[in-house]
Protein backbone atom coordinates (compact mmCIF):
# COMPACT_ATOMS: atom_id res chain seq x y z
CA UNK A 1 0.00 0.00 0.00
CA UNK A 2 1.43 3.36 -1.04
CA UNK A 3 0.22 6.25 1.13
CA UNK A 4 0.92 9.93 1.43
CA UNK A 5 0.30 12.09 4.49
CA UNK A 6 -0.12 15.85 4.20
CA UNK A 7 -1.53 18.71 6.25
CA UNK A 8 -4.77 20.44 5.35
CA UNK A 9 -3.85 23.05 2.74
CA UNK A 10 -0.82 21.19 1.37
CA UNK A 11 -1.14 19.98 -2.22
CA UNK A 12 -1.15 16.23 -2.79
CA UNK A 13 2.27 15.38 -4.26
CA UNK A 14 2.32 13.81 -7.69
CA UNK A 15 2.18 10.04 -7.63
CA UNK A 16 -0.20 7.14 -7.54
CA UNK A 17 -1.44 6.88 -3.97
CA UNK A 18 -3.58 4.09 -2.54
CA UNK A 19 -4.52 6.40 0.31
CA UNK A 20 -4.16 10.08 1.17
CA UNK A 21 -4.03 10.91 4.89
CA UNK A 22 -4.87 14.49 5.92
CA UNK A 23 -3.47 15.75 9.23
CA UNK A 24 -5.96 18.07 10.89
CA UNK A 25 -5.13 20.60 13.56
CA UNK A 26 -7.03 22.67 16.09
CA UNK A 27 -7.28 25.83 14.00
CA UNK A 28 -8.24 24.81 10.47
CA UNK A 29 -11.65 23.78 9.39
CA UNK A 30 -10.83 20.50 7.70
CA UNK A 31 -11.97 20.20 4.12
CA UNK A 32 -10.30 17.08 2.75
CA UNK A 33 -11.95 15.19 -0.09
CA UNK A 34 -14.40 12.45 0.80
CA UNK A 35 -12.82 9.06 1.28
CA UNK A 36 -9.62 10.49 2.77
CA UNK A 37 -8.22 9.24 6.06
CA UNK A 38 -8.17 11.91 8.79
CA UNK A 39 -5.08 12.02 11.04
CA UNK A 40 -5.54 13.30 14.58
CA UNK A 41 -3.14 15.93 15.97
CA UNK A 42 -0.06 14.61 17.74
CA UNK A 43 -0.93 16.61 20.87
CA UNK A 44 -4.15 18.14 22.14
CA UNK A 45 -4.32 20.36 25.19
CA UNK A 46 -7.00 19.38 27.68
CA UNK A 47 -8.89 22.59 27.00
CA UNK A 48 -8.96 21.83 23.26
CA UNK A 49 -10.02 18.19 23.54
CA UNK A 50 -13.78 18.84 23.45
CA UNK A 51 -13.32 21.07 20.41
CA UNK A 52 -11.40 18.26 18.71
CA UNK A 53 -14.14 15.76 19.64
CA UNK A 54 -16.76 18.09 18.12
CA UNK A 55 -14.64 18.43 14.97
CA UNK A 56 -14.45 14.63 14.66
CA UNK A 57 -18.22 14.36 15.21
CA UNK A 58 -18.76 16.88 12.40
CA UNK A 59 -16.48 14.86 10.14
CA UNK A 60 -18.44 11.71 10.97
CA UNK A 61 -21.72 13.46 10.13
CA UNK A 62 -20.17 14.60 6.84
CA UNK A 63 -19.40 10.96 5.96
CA UNK A 64 -15.75 10.49 6.91
CA UNK A 65 -15.12 7.01 8.33
CA UNK A 66 -11.33 6.47 8.24
CA UNK A 67 -9.11 7.96 10.94
CA UNK A 68 -5.52 7.79 12.17
CA UNK A 69 -4.65 8.01 15.86
CA UNK A 70 -1.49 9.75 17.01
CA UNK A 71 -1.76 8.89 20.70
CA UNK A 72 -3.83 6.85 23.17
CA UNK A 73 -6.12 9.78 24.04
CA UNK A 74 -7.28 10.26 20.46
CA UNK A 75 -7.51 6.49 19.97
CA UNK A 76 -9.87 6.26 22.95
CA UNK A 77 -11.90 9.19 21.64
CA UNK A 78 -12.23 7.64 18.18
CA UNK A 79 -13.31 4.31 19.67
CA UNK A 80 -15.83 6.04 21.96
CA UNK A 81 -17.35 7.71 18.89
CA UNK A 82 -17.86 4.30 17.29
CA UNK A 83 -15.13 4.60 14.65
CA UNK A 84 -13.76 1.23 13.59
CA UNK A 85 -11.39 1.99 10.68
CA UNK A 86 -8.41 3.31 12.66
CA UNK A 87 -4.72 3.22 11.83
CA UNK A 88 -1.81 4.29 14.06
CA UNK A 89 0.80 6.85 13.09
CA UNK A 90 4.43 6.35 14.15
CA UNK A 91 3.91 8.53 17.24
CA UNK A 92 1.78 5.74 18.75
CA UNK A 93 4.84 3.60 19.37
CA UNK A 94 4.69 -0.12 18.68
CA UNK A 95 8.20 -1.55 18.77
CA UNK A 96 7.38 -5.22 19.33
CA UNK A 97 4.68 -7.77 18.56
CA UNK A 98 3.23 -7.54 22.07
CA UNK A 99 2.67 -3.79 21.67
CA UNK A 100 1.15 -4.41 18.23
CA UNK A 101 -1.22 -6.98 19.72
CA UNK A 102 -2.31 -4.65 22.51
CA UNK A 103 -3.00 -1.83 20.05
CA UNK A 104 -4.73 -4.23 17.62
CA UNK A 105 -6.95 -5.35 20.50
CA UNK A 106 -7.86 -1.66 20.90
CA UNK A 107 -8.94 -1.53 17.27
CA UNK A 108 -5.87 -0.47 15.26
CA UNK A 109 -5.89 -1.95 11.74
CA UNK A 110 -2.50 -0.77 10.42
CA UNK A 111 0.65 0.66 11.99
CA UNK A 112 3.25 3.11 10.70
CA UNK A 113 6.66 1.91 11.92
CA UNK A 114 8.62 4.45 13.90
CA UNK A 115 11.56 6.13 12.17
CA UNK A 116 13.58 5.03 15.23
CA UNK A 117 13.29 1.35 14.23
CA UNK A 118 16.24 -0.44 12.73
CA UNK A 119 15.91 -2.83 9.79
CA UNK A 120 16.02 -5.99 11.92
CA UNK A 121 13.20 -4.80 14.18
CA UNK A 122 11.02 -3.69 11.25
CA UNK A 123 11.43 -7.13 9.66
CA UNK A 124 10.33 -8.76 12.93
CA UNK A 125 7.31 -6.44 13.09
CA UNK A 126 6.41 -7.28 9.49
CA UNK A 127 6.57 -11.00 10.32
CA UNK A 128 4.27 -10.55 13.33
CA UNK A 129 1.15 -10.84 11.18
CA UNK A 130 0.09 -7.21 11.65
CA UNK A 131 -0.11 -4.65 8.85
CA UNK A 132 3.04 -2.53 9.11
CA UNK A 133 3.70 0.50 6.95
CA UNK A 134 7.30 1.65 6.46
CA UNK A 135 8.17 5.30 6.09
CA UNK A 136 9.64 6.26 2.71
CA UNK A 137 10.24 9.97 3.47
CA UNK A 138 9.70 12.29 6.40
CA UNK A 139 11.17 15.39 8.02
CA UNK A 140 11.12 13.56 11.34
CA UNK A 141 10.70 15.83 14.37
CA UNK A 142 13.60 15.56 16.78
CA UNK A 143 11.68 17.38 19.51
CA UNK A 144 8.13 18.67 19.96
CA UNK A 145 7.41 21.16 22.74
CA UNK A 146 4.73 23.47 24.07
CA UNK A 147 7.38 26.14 24.64
CA UNK A 148 9.84 27.62 22.19
CA UNK A 149 13.40 26.34 22.64
CA UNK A 150 15.71 29.05 23.97
CA UNK A 151 18.88 28.15 22.14
CA UNK A 152 18.66 28.41 18.38
CA UNK A 153 20.98 25.97 16.65
CA UNK A 154 21.63 24.80 13.12
CA UNK A 155 18.39 22.86 13.47
CA UNK A 156 15.10 24.17 12.16
CA UNK A 157 12.56 25.29 14.78
CA UNK A 158 9.06 26.25 13.70
CA UNK A 159 5.64 26.65 15.28
CA UNK A 160 2.78 24.51 14.07
CA UNK A 161 -0.65 24.33 15.71
CA UNK A 162 0.61 25.71 19.02
CA UNK A 163 3.59 23.35 19.20
CA UNK A 164 7.25 24.07 18.56
CA UNK A 165 8.82 21.49 16.28
CA UNK A 166 12.59 21.04 16.12
CA UNK A 167 13.88 19.14 13.12
CA UNK A 168 16.60 19.06 10.52
CA UNK A 169 15.77 20.77 7.23
CA UNK A 170 16.93 17.67 5.40
CA UNK A 171 14.15 15.17 4.73
CA UNK A 172 14.97 11.58 5.66
CA UNK A 173 14.35 8.87 3.09
CA UNK A 174 14.09 5.10 3.41
CA UNK A 175 14.30 3.10 0.17
CA UNK A 176 12.06 0.23 1.38
CA UNK A 177 9.22 2.49 2.52
CA UNK A 178 5.74 3.02 1.14
CA UNK A 179 4.54 5.91 3.33
CA UNK A 180 5.46 9.40 2.16
CA UNK A 181 4.93 11.83 5.04
CA UNK A 182 4.97 15.52 4.12
CA UNK A 183 3.04 16.61 7.21
CA UNK A 184 6.16 17.45 9.25
CA UNK A 185 7.98 19.33 6.51
CA UNK A 186 9.33 22.66 7.78
CA UNK A 187 7.99 25.85 6.25
CA UNK A 188 9.82 27.15 3.21
CA UNK A 189 12.47 29.75 4.04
Amino acid sequence: MKTVKIRIGQPVPEGEWDEVVYAINHRDEPTPPMGARIAMPVFTREGDFNRLRNKVKALLRAGFTKFEAADLATLRMLKALGITDITADWTLYAFNSRALKLLADLGIKRFVASPENDEANIKELEQSGYAIERLARQATPLFISLTEPEAQTELCVFERDGLYVTTKRQVREWPEGTRHDYSWDPPEK
